[in-house]
């Protein structure tokens, strides 16, 4: 795994290796799996979006990104992102 840049949470790894791990999900589901609130993890979802590490679907519904795959994978430092 890559360094996380400084707007990244600890917890947005764990938010990435479970939308790595289902492929998609909604904020509700990622929520109950993590100690964050469905706001919470809605505000990162739209944060790691916006760095292009997760994809919007619609809805309430986010996807891991190929650019979070490689986060993951540490080939890409979170860093060196720009936010959109």
């Amino acid at each position: 795994m890559s360094e996380r840049a400084d707007w990244m949470r600890p917890e947005d790894e764990h938010l990435l290796a479970l939308l790595r791990a289902e492929r998609k999900d909604t904020f509700s589901a990622v929520a109950a799996q993590l100690p964050l609130t469905r706001e919470q993890v809605a505000d990162r979802c739209r944060t790691l979006a916006a760095y292009g590490l997760v994809e919007h679907l619609g809805s309430d519904i986010y996807t891991i990104s190929s650019l979070g795959e490689r986060y993951l994978d540490g080939d890409v430092e979170a860093s060196e992102l720009d936010a959109n």
